[in-house]
């Protein structure tokens, strides 16, 4: 495996960032596995492989994830962590999904200082209300 230079200018790294996104896409397809097209003649593609910030890092030439947001053009940073929010967004949509949860529960909680705090609940952090407190065992 070769890894990329980190990304000097601002529209190499715009085409990388966008080429780890495109990457990610695969095209949806009928019964018969022919893609699908939308009103302008374009395949539909929808997100086949997960957005990653690790991805997203290697793609731009990061040797870290925290390298992501150390670019010295304000511009190149700003773009970064406007990425950084296209992957929390996708994961953040997975929330919604029952059999994924916890995991991503976890992920923005790591990853996302925003999500952090107690992801562990105890039995002391909830009052049970009185009128259902009969029906517990």
């Amino acid at each position: 495996m070769t890894y990329k230079k980190k990304a000097k200018t601002l529209n190499e790294l715009k085409r990388r960032v966008n080429d780890y996104f495109e990457s990610r896409l695969a095209p949806i397809t009928d019964k018969n596995g022919i893609p699908i097209l939308d009103k302008e003649g374009n395949i539909t593609k929808k997100v086949a492989l997960p957005y990653t910030l690790t991805g997203l890092a290697l793609a731009v030439g990061c040797e870290s994830r925290e390298e992501m947001f150390s670019f010295e053009n304000d511009a190149m940073n700003r773009f970064m962590k406007m990425s950084a929010m296209r992957v929390e967004e996708y994961a953040e949509e997975k929330l919604f999904s029952k059999e994924a949860f916890s995991g991503v529960k976890l992920f923005l909680s790591v990853n996302f200082d925003r999500w952090g705090g107690d992801t562990e609940s105890g039995e002391d952090d909830y009052e049970i209300p009185d009128s259902v407190k009969e029906w517990t065992v």
